[in-house]
């Protein structure tokens, strides 16, 4: 526990708590945060008992980590000439410029700052998917030949969504990724370390001749089983470092990669299950009850309302492991975490509107492991918000939002929660035939 950051107002942490991973993941690939606006986060989640800040560092649209190796993936891949504003086919460009990237020493002054406050960094690279902003800086890296990838790769990508462009498989490109991890435990100096995984196109794979005869050289029957072979490659050099894997839920797809890897859950129960029974530690983020870029009610004045309603109300009913769950599932679970996407919050305020208060409930549900009382929650929220109005907390009201948190006419693409399981069960159905 933090012994620096007194707990927020208003928000209870009663005897010991259920999970010593108490996680927020911040996306800092998709827009860059100076490193003083870290610092403040930090403090804020030290005072929700925070004990994980997870930094996603690399997407399609960004690469924030400087790599002494290879330069040009922050002069690079650390700048875009534009971004999308909106959600879905409405969207439009914004025609500003997105550019930013911490040099080794930045990071290592957040490390020392969290730890002095009770919070692991976990840092997060993204391979072998979302990786425009790899191959605009290197597109010998990628699928086809450099000169076929520079054409098709001219920048990070300025679109959100998921990109087909997915690293090759040479010797030379596992070399390239290993250097680029050996430089991040340089300056992280946590056991765990992100090697992402998710969300992997493998059309390129399945249509380059190339590609195809390294998998049968190597024995590999599928795109499926590539994709962990490559994670496993990735996870293997990891442990010659000391280091463990984090990676998200769809490393399991195809084959095991790395047998001692935590699993982040994040596309329901299935992963979370099926880590746990092939004996990996799990840590939950269902993203029905834990993603904060999600809208938060129905209101039309939402800003950019994506992904299903996650209100205050539905946080604070998370369930992480409800009594019907086996005894060797509960004993896999090492953790919780609340992901914080961010397409589309482009500035402090808009940070957080999407994370205050809901992180209030998130954090006492990972303590306690349990869901609120509503009528307790509710009895001491006015408390803690005035806690947030001191800190200058930009928070959602509970009535909706401000006027002045509103995006009139940048259109979104909201979800029902209907939909969006049928969506969850189609994509995990691999993993739950495993």
């Amino acid at each position: 526990m933090s012994a620096v950051v007194p707990p927020a107002a208003g928000l209870r942490f009663p005897g010991e708590p259920r999970f010593a991973w108490r996680g927020v993941m911040l996306d800092v690939a998709r827009r860059f945060r100076p490193l003083p606006e870290l610092f403040r986060f930090v403090d804020l989640l030290a005072a929700h008992r925070i004990t994980v800040l997870q930094l996603h560092l690399s997407d399609d649209q960004g690469w924030r980590f400087e790599v002494r190796a290879y330069p040009r993936l922050t002069e690079v891949g650390g700048r875009r000439s534009e971004t999308q504003l909106g959600h879905g086919p409405a969207s439009t460009l914004d025609g500003v410029p997105h550019e930013g990237w911490y040099r080794q020493s930045e990071l290592r002054e957040l490390v020392a700052y969290a730890a002095e406050r009770g919070i692991r960094v976990v840092p997060e690279l993204d391979v072998p998917g979302h990786a425009s902003a790899i191959l605009a800086a290197y597109p010998e890296f990628g699928v086809g030949g450099a000169e076929a990838v520079a054409r098709r790769v001219r920048e990070p990508w300025t679109r959100f969504g998921i990109s087909d462009e997915v690293l090759n498989v040479e010797d030379e490109t596992l070399a390239f990724v290993g250097t680029v991890f050996d430089e991040l435990c340089e300056v992280f100096d946590d056991e765990i370390v992100g090697i992402g995984g998710d969300e992997v196109r493998k059309d390129r794979w399945r249509a380059d001749p190339r590609t195809q005869r390294l998998m049968a050289e190597r024995g590999i029957a599928d795109e499926e089983e590539l994709q962990a072979w490559f994670l496993g490659r990735v996870a293997d050099g990891l442990r010659a470092r000391g280091r463990r894997a984090v990676g998200w839920d769809e490393m399991l797809e195809g084959r095991d990669p790395a047998p001692d890897a935590i699993v982040a859950s994040w596309r329901g129960p299935v992963g979370a299950r099926l880590g746990a029974r092939l004996g990996h530690d799990v840590v939950l983020c269902p993203d029905l009850w834990t993603y904060f870029d999600y809208r938060q009610s129905d209101d039309p004045a939402e800003p950019i309302p994506v992904g299903t309603v996650l209100a205050l109300e539905d946080v604070a009913g998370f369930d992480p492991v409800p009594a019907a769950e086996p005894a060797w599932f509960a004993e896999r679970v090492v953790g919780v975490q609340a992901n914080v996407w961010a397409e589309h919050l482009d500035g402090p305020e808009r940070l957080d509107y999407a994370v205050f208060p809901r992180l209030g409930a998130f954090a006492e549900v990972a303590w306690t492991g349990h869901p609120l009382d509503p009528a307790d929650f509710a009895a001491r929220l006015p408390a803690y918000l005035a806690w947030l109005d001191e800190r200058g907390v930009g928070y959602r009201p509970p009535s909706g939002p401000r006027p002045e948190q509103q995006r009139p006419g940048v259109p979104g693409v909201p979800r029902d929660r209907a939909s969006r399981i049928a969506e969850l069960e189609r994509l995990t159905a691999g993993l739950a035939s495993s």
